[in-house]
């Protein structure tokens, strides 16, 4: 999971939702998420806008989504929403996989209604300003808190289910690709793909349209550690 930097809602969904609040003594009964959805050119306004923020990756697995691949999830659950939070931009991001698929083994499908108010401290969302430095990535793509006391990253992981093993293995083969199967990326070959990957990631925060690499954020972790290590055994045969 990488932090996403909110954008500016698109104009769209704002005039959408000036045009529907509801009236000081009536029950709102056009301010919600589902009569959003009768407004298609809104909704696909509003996927576009969260697909740009999150560089086409959903935010929950890190998997490459598109329009027609994802569904507006609701970080603050749907069930949970106070009038207005179901749609309110701050509580959107994209995820996989596209409305009224089967049911998913891990990301949005799993998490379902959770958390609830009271269980909301236990969510480490993607837009939590430090949510990416909580989760530590190995080079099979293997997940585990930063921190095993950090009780709301091992929840968040497990309600999620950020460990199934397709997942992970999907992270795994994209650090492959990346590092090679017997890990034989040069070193200033890795340090350049480093470089793209954050510059990639800046430049989406900046503002820029940029498709950021599928999982980059595990994939980021891996060629640090590998670095680190071709780094290590440079200076050791040096001394030697």
């Amino acid at each position: 999971m990488r932090t996403i930097e909110k954008r500016k809602e698109p104009a769209e969904l704002a005039q959408w939702r000036a045009a529907h609040q509801p009236d000081p003594g009536g029950s709102g009964i056009n301010f919600g998420y589902a009569a959003l959805r009768q407004s298609p050119d809104v909704t696909a306004q509003l996927m576009d806008s969260l697909l740009a923020e999150q560089g086409g990756l959903c935010a929950y697995t890190g998997k490459r989504i598109h329009r027609d691949s994802a569904h507006v999830e609701h970080l603050v659950p749907q069930a949970h929403c106070e009038r207005g939070q179901d749609v309110s931009y701050n509580n959107m991001a994209a995820c996989s996989p596209q409305p009224n698929a089967p049911r998913g083994e891990y990301g949005a499908h799993v998490k379902e209604d959770w958390p609830s108010p009271t269980e909301a401290s236990m969510f480490v969302t993607p837009v939590n300003k430090n949510c990416e430095t909580r989760f530590a990535f190995n080079s099979r793509g293997e997940i585990e808190p930063s921190n095993r006391a950090d009780e709301a990253a091992v929840k968040t992981i497990a309600k999620l289910r950020l460990d199934h093993k397709r997942l992970t293995a999907l992270r795994g083969r994209e650090i492959e690709s990346v590092l090679g199967a017997t890990r034989s990326l040069p070193l200033k070959a890795a340090r350049k793909r480093l470089r793209g990957v954050e510059e990639a990631e800046k430049a989406l925060n900046d503002g820029a349209n940029v498709q950021l690499n599928p999982y980059c954020f595990a994939l980021k972790q891996a060629l640090r550690r590998f670095i680190e290590g071709k780094e290590r055994n440079q200076k050791y045969t040096t001394a030697v």
